[in-house]
Order: C-alpha cells, then structure tokens, then sequence
C-alpha cells in the first residue's frame, strides 16, 4: 500500500531573487543551543506541519557560544547547498554542505580551524544567502568540518587562503526562522546573532 503525502504548490514568481551566494555565516556548539524545556532551540517548539520552521522566540547566543566565519562573498567559492534523498526501500537522508574560503594562511587561522576540526564535534550553522533566506543547518545531528584545504597559490596572481567544507547528515532540510512582515525570517536571524556580531 502506499503512503499518502501532503502535496503542496511550489510557486514561481518573477519577484523572487535568484541570487547566488551566502552572505553571513556563523558557527555554534550544539551542546550550547541544545534546550533544557520544549523541543527547540532555547526552548522554541518546532512546528509539526513538515515546514521545519522554528516557531516561538529565540533567545540570543551568548557571543562566547557562537563564532562569525568571515569570507569574501564575491570568492566564486563560498556556498551553503543540501540534497535530500529519498530511496525505494523507505529510507531517506538529508546532506547539508556549506564551504567558505578565508584568506590568508595565518597562524591565527591555523590554530583556529585546529580547534574546531576534531573528530566528534557536532556543530550548527547560521546562514544567511544572498536571496534573503535564513537557514539553521546542523540542529539534528550536529555538522563537522569534513575538509580544510590551505594553498598559498602558486604566482602572485592566485590568492592565499584557506578553503573549509562543512557537512554533516540531518532528519531533513535546513530549519526556517518564523517571519515578521514577510521578512524571510530576517529579525529572527538577527536576534539569534546579534550578541555574536557585538
């Protein structure tokens, strides 16, 4: 017998923004948003209906909790992406994928990616993309860093930096923040790291 799923209109409208890229990006413990009450970050319910929007107020991240991974958003490298797959036998997976290239191999950037490239970390992701869409990623199971590629480039004309991918494997797509005036889910986003940006 098969299942009964709920379909919805995905609609397309001349007003929607095709931009590529991410615009922000920053990097939480799980363990520092994991809530004591309700089933959500800090307390906030998630809502039931398939959406995976968080619903309810979400209290600000203490800024020692929370870091901002800062980029170049015109590096033609930096992105946030998921793929979800759903397979005959009734299993399915969602992989989220966000990478961003930072310059310069300094030894201040050494020692931090260091820190947080260990075996077992479970890691949530605040990104902001430059269509105005807002996404937490990561508050299933946790992301890692899965790769951290240094280069110093080999003329003057190629940059030095660091290129780091996240990843990880989630129940379904990324969370939504709930909106206010049709905002996407911005204020949200910006209450949530607001204490890490001071």
């Amino acid at each position: 017998m098969a299942c009964s799923v709920t379909l919805s209109d995905v609609t397309y409208s001349c007003d929607d923004l095709g931009v590529g890229g991410i615009t922000e990006l920053y990097l939480v413990n799980k363990a520092d948003l994991t809530a004591t009450v309700g089933e959500g970050l800090n307390g906030a319910d998630f809502s039931t209906d398939g959406s995976r929007t968080i619903t309810g107020t979400i209290a600000a991240i203490d800024a020692a909790d929370g870091v901002e991974m800062e980029f170049n958003n015109k590096d033609g490298f930096s992105f946030f992406g998921e793929v979800k797959t759903v397979n005959a036998d009734g299993t399915t997976s969602t992989v989220p994928t966000i990478s961003f290239e930072t310059p310069k191999m300094s030894p201040e950037k050494v020692t931090a990616l260091n820190q947080m490239a260990k075996a077992g970390s479970e890691l949530v992701a605040l990104v902001a993309t430059a269509a105005n869409t807002y996404h937490v990623v990561g508050y299933d199971y946790g992301l890692y860093i899965n790769t951290i590629d240094g280069n110093s480039g080999t003329a003057r004309a190629e940059k030095n930096r660091f290129q780091v991918t996240i990843t990880g494997e989630e129940d379904g797509l990324s969370y939504s923040l709930p909106e206010t005036s049709n905002d996407n889910g911005k204020a949200e986003f910006d209450t949530l790291v607001g204490s890490i940006k001071a």
